[in-house]
């Protein structure tokens, strides 16, 4: 099984419902809730659930259960920011292996409880189990956006693309520390139309390609411009890898990646964000998406990225 072939099938084969303006496909679904039967009217509730395994998303033989739970919940409080959504409440379920404590259960509420109260989006509940495997979490989110929510599906030729932070290396331990670009993304959304938006969760090669088919456009991004984190730089020099190949592939940078029109950059620069943001690229009508290199010359975007992966005899 390919992640991205299922996500595909099952976009194309979810049903359809009118109080369901925003389906399968972005960061978050939209559903309708006290409007009308026919969708209209009524609140807009933002929606997502995401789940933090460990071995694959965190090392509980390395890694503290409140680093786990932290990340578990940050995971899907990114997917928040990706559509510039105020998280309002989480829930949290929770299976844990064989012979876990009660002090195993707080000390994994309490990396929870420190993530989600950071945004005061208050934990509400949720359920635990206990199993033969090893520890999985699975976070809920609920939350509404003060205007409409942006969404992949948006970018428009001659956008700018944009980055915020840096990228690449995170497996040396932002992985586990990152804090959701909630307040940047609300921030850029107050004085800038975003056209379309999602977090880097599986690399810059794996979701940019990903937000540009969902808006039916391609993109030229020059190399040189992509933000490396210093990280990427430190496993270039261990692994033969370039800096460049960690940045676009690596993955769980949890940085946002949007489209703007380029005469509302001023506008976000003025905003004096900590964070950086960087202009990596522009937005094409020919659904091609090429790499720019120093020369000037174009290349064939880079495969990579994280995807999950599972073999069948």
């Amino acid at each position: 099984m390919r992640e991205n072939d299922l996500l595909a099938w099952l976009a194309a084969n979810a049903r359809r419902h009118a109080h369901v303006p925003m389906g399968i496909g972005d960061d978050m679904a939209g559903v309708v809730i006290q409007g009308h039967g026919d969708g209209s009217g009524g609140v807009l509730a933002l929606l997502k659930i995401d789940q933090a395994l460990d071995r694959v998303h965190f090392d509980l033989r390395e890694h503290t259960l409140r680093q786990a739970g932290l990340k578990a919940v940050n995971r899907c409080l990114s997917d928040c920011a990706a559509m510039a959504c105020r998280p309002r409440a989480i829930l949290i379920a929770v299976a844990f292996p064989q012979g876990a404590s009660t002090e195993m259960g707080q000390e994994l509420f309490l990396g929870c409880e420190s993530a989600a109260g950071a945004f005061e989006c208050p934990v509400v509940g949720g359920d635990t189990a206990v199993w033969d495997q090893r520890l999985a979490i699975t976070v809920a989110a609920m939350g509404e956006s003060p205007a409409a929510p942006v969404r992949r599906s948006g970018a428009v030729v001659g956008d700018a693309i944009v980055v915020t932070g840096r990228v690449g290396g995170s497996i040396l331990g932002r992985h586990l520390t990152f804090t959701p670009r909630i307040a940047e993304a609300q921030a850029i959304h107050q004085v800038a139309a975003i056209h379309a938006m999602m977090d880097l969760s599986d690399g810059l090669a794996q979701d940019l390609p990903r937000l540009l088919a969902a808006s039916g456009v391609g993109a030229v991004v020059e190399a040189s411009r992509i933000p490396i984190h210093p990280d990427a730089h430190t496993l270039a020099r261990t692994d033969g890898q370039t800096a460049l190949a960690h940045a676009l592939a690596d993955g769980e940078d949890y940085e946002l990646l949007l489209t703007l029109a380029p005469a509302d950059i001023a506008r976000i620069q003025a905003l004096g964000l900590a964070v950086e943001f960087t202009v990596i690229g522009t937005v094409t009508a020919q659904r091609e998406l090429w790499l720019q290199d120093e020369h000037g010359t174009l290349q064939s975007w880079p495969r990579g990225g994280w995807e999950y992966e599972s073999d069948h005899p």
